[in-house]
């Protein structure tokens, strides 16, 4: 007995297969593009944004004091109105997407 109605006997399927498979491999690297283009404030702020979040993690009550003070001082000199700069370049770049959608991703 034949069997009939697999995914490769079918044409259009294949069509369909082929550029989901094109727009995933072009899209990728289109959009990791983008966020390497972000305006000079924005990737300050991304960095920055990083950093915070990177050293929040870091603090702990038991690190010894020496520790404790270089977090804090770098956590000073990163992240003092760290808010307050997302929410100006909230305001600034409200109608690009990509911009906003990455500004929202980080929660101070």
């Amino acid at each position: 007995m034949e069997e009939t109605g697999g995914v490769c006997d079918n044409p259009s399927m294949i069509t369909k297969m082929a550029f989901l498979l094109t727009c995933l491999l072009v899209g990728f690297p289109v959009i990791a593009r983008a966020e390497e283009q972000f305006p000079a404030d924005v990737t300050a702020f991304v960095r920055n944004a990083e950093i915070c979040q990177y050293l929040s993690g870091e603090w702990d009550s038991s690190l010894p004091e020496d520790r404790k003070d270089a977090l804090l001082k770098e956590m000073n000199a990163r992240c003092t109105n760290i808010h307050v700069v997302q929410e100006k370049l909230q305001r600034k770049y409200i109608k690009n997407k990509v911009i906003a959608s990455k500004l929202n991703t980080y929660q101070f």
